[in-house]
């Protein structure tokens, strides 16, 4: 979510939406298991997306992430499940609400083409972590469980026109489709494969600028410049493709530090 001074209140009353659908997600964990340790991480912006201390003494919140590391900062082996709130589709996922990959056009792992969520997914299936469950519009959705696995619980909220406008579940709807999607993921956790790919891993960014695959062909002339705009590398595995790709992101903006 973004600031827009134009709009006074808008963003607050945001954030109060967004917060009571992280606060039902918690509630469907947990129902599942009231003694749960919780990690939620508020990954977009400055942090401050989500009123954190309104969770249960249970969740502890990593802030601070906020795309300049990752959105699933400290996820290991020892997780469970990983559960995505507010789940988006790729550029390329029609009639998906605000869809993009962070700031490229399209990124794939072994010809795979992936969202964000599949981004975070694949890290997380490095640990062994299955992604159980997510919440988002229809399209992101129905995109995400075909790119990942149909097995995983969904909570449509919305319905895109396009990018910029939906058709929105009433937020009392919201709260509970989000629980019971939660709970639902999680008691079929065992059901759930975890997001896999054969190692070595080629991944293939097509920026959206020839400047971007440009910046980042200089700062890592070993990788192959495929064409004006994009670029490739192989990684050993998910972890490295993950980490290699958000590093090659960063780099390929070096025109607007």
């Amino acid at each position: 979510m973004h600031k827009d001074p134009s709009a006074p209140g808008a963003y607050e009353r945001a954030q109060r939406f967004l917060t009571d659908d992280v606060i039902a997600a918690v509630e469907g964990v947990l129902e599942v298991d009231p003694e749960a340790e919780i990690w939620f991480n508020d990954a977009h912006g400055r942090s401050m997306n989500v009123f954190f201390e309104e969770l249960p003494e249970n969740v502890k919140a990593v802030v601070g992430s906020a795309e300049l590391m990752d959105e699933v900062l400290g996820i290991d082996g020892s997780f469970d499940a990983l559960i995505c709130i507010g789940s988006h589709g790729n550029v390329l996922t029609e009639d998906a609400v605000l869809n993009h990959v962070w700031d490229v056009r399209e990124v794939r792992f072994n010809g795979k083409p992936l969202s964000e969520t599949g981004l975070n997914a694949s890290l997380a299936g490095y640990y062994g972590v299955p992604l159980v469950a997510i919440s988002g519009d229809e399209a992101s959705v129905k995109a995400i469980r075909e790119e990942i696995s149909p097995k995983i619980a969904a909570a449509v909220v919305k319905k895109g026109l396009g990018r910029y406008s939906a058709i929105c579940v009433n937020p009392k709807k919201t709260k509970r489709l989000i629980r019971e999607a939660v709970i639902d993921g999680l008691l079929r956790k065992d059901e759930i494969p975890t997001f896999t790919f054969e190692n070595p891993i080629i991944v293939d960014i097509t920026y959206r600028d020839q400047f971007n695959a440009y910046a980042h062909k200089f700062f890592i002339p070993e990788d192959e410049r495929v064409s004006s705009v994009e670029t490739r590398f192989v990684a050993e595995n998910a972890k490295d493709a993950y980490y290699g790709f958000l590093a090659r992101d960063k780099l390929s903006k070096a025109r607007h530090q």
